[in-house]
C-alpha cells in the first residue's frame, strides 16, 4: 500500500504510520481516471456546461483488521469504478483531482468516508459541485457489502443512502447494483436499457486482478509525487512495483483492458518522468 505527500497535502492510501497525521484526507487523485473517462461513450447527450458537478470521495474500508490491508486498494478502486459508471451517464462533471486536492489543502479537511453537513456545503461551494458522494465497504468471509451516502450541497443535507451486497467474487455486480440505486438520489434514474449498458461495462470479474490493478495505480501516483519532490531513485523503485502490479493483474485476467492500458501508460511514462 502507498502513502505520499502531494503539494504539501497529506493524502493517505494505506501505510499505517501515516494514518495518524492530523489532516489526513482520502481523495481520488486519479491520473488514470481522467484518461479513461475521456474515452467513455455517454448514455445521454447533455452539454458539459449544463451538467451537474459531482465530487466522489474514497470509500472507507470497514473490513475486519485482520484482512483490511488486503482490500485497501478498493478504498480507491470502488470509488473509481463508481465514478466511471456515473461519468458514462453524461449528466455529471466529475470534479478534477487537482481542484479537489487544492480545496482539501486550503481548508484542511479531514475526510475518510464520513462527512458532515458543514463540510459538504463548504466543499461544494469551493469546487462548484452540486452533489458529494461518499461511502464505505466491508469484506467478510467471502461476502462484500458496499454502502454510500449522497449529499446535496445546496441543501447541506444527506439526500439518501444506498447499499448493495453479495458474494465478494461478484463485486462487479454489487458495484453496478449500487450505481443504479445512487442515480435515484442524483435525479438521474436509469432506464432499463441504460442499466443493461452500464452492467455490461465490466472492468474485470477477478477480485485479485482488480486489487492488483488499483494497487498499481496508487503506486504510480506515489512514484509521480516522489519524482516531483526530487526523489527520483525512490520513484524508480515504486514505479517498478506499479508495473509488477499491472502485469499481475493481466496475468490473472488476460482480458483486463484497463490494466493493459495502465501498464502501457506506466511504461511510456518511465523515460519521460524518471
Amino acid at each position: 500500500m502507498y502513502a505520499f505527500h502531494v503539494n504539501y497535502l497529506k493524502i493517505s492510501y494505506g501505510r499505517k504510520y501515516m494514518k495518524n497525521w492530523k489532516f489526513t484526507v482520502i481523495v481520488i487523485m486519479l491520473f488514470f481516471l481522467s484518461c479513461a473517462t475521456s474515452e467513455v461513450k455517454h448514455l445521454r447527450n447533455i452539454p458539459r456546461g449544463s451538467r451537474k458537478g459531482l465530487v466522489v470521495l474514497n470509500f472507507k474500508n470497514n473490513t475486519p483488521r485482520s484482512r483490511a490491508d488486503e482490500y485497501e486498494p478498493w478504498e480507491f478502486g470502488i470509488a473509481s469504478m463508481i465514478m466511471t459508471d456515473i461519468e458514462s451517464i453524461g449528466m455529471f462533471n466529475i470534479i478534477s483531482k487537482e481542484r479537489l486536492a487544492d480545496v482539501m489543502e486550503e481548508q484542511q479537511f479531514q475526510l475518510t468516508g464520513a462527512v458532515n453537513a458543514k463540510d459538504i456545503v463548504e466543499i461544494g461551494k469551493l469546487t462548484g459541485a452540486k452533489y458529494i458522494l461518499t461511502g464505505s465497504f466491508m469484506e467478510m468471509n467471502g461476502s462484500l457489502r458496499i454502502e454510500s451516502q449522497v449529499f446535496s450541497v445546496e441543501k447541506g443535507a444527506q439526500l439518501g443512502t444506498a447499499s448493495a451486497n453479495g458474494e465478494t467474487d461478484e463485486f462487479f455486480e454489487i458495484e453496478k447494483n449500487l450505481v443504479n440505486k445512487i442515480t435515484v438520489f442524483l435525479d438521474a434514474m436509469l432506464s432499463e436499457n441504460e442499466q443493461k449498458i452500464i452492467a455490461s461495462n465490466v472492468e474485470t470479474k477477478s477480485v485479485e486482478a482488480s486489487l492488483n490493478n488499483y494497487n498499481g495505480e496508487l503506486a504510480f501516483m506515489e512514484a509521480t509525487a516522489l519524482k516531483k519532490a526530487g526523489k527520483k531513485e525512490e520513484a524508480k523503485k515504486i514505479i517498478l512495483e506499479a508495473k509488477a502490479n499491472f502485469k499481475k493483474a493481466i496475468e490473472l485476467d488476460p482480458e483486463y483492458e484497463k490494466a493493459k492500458k495502465n501498464l502501457s501508460k506506466v511504461s511510456l511514462a518511465i523515460p519521460v518522468q524518471l
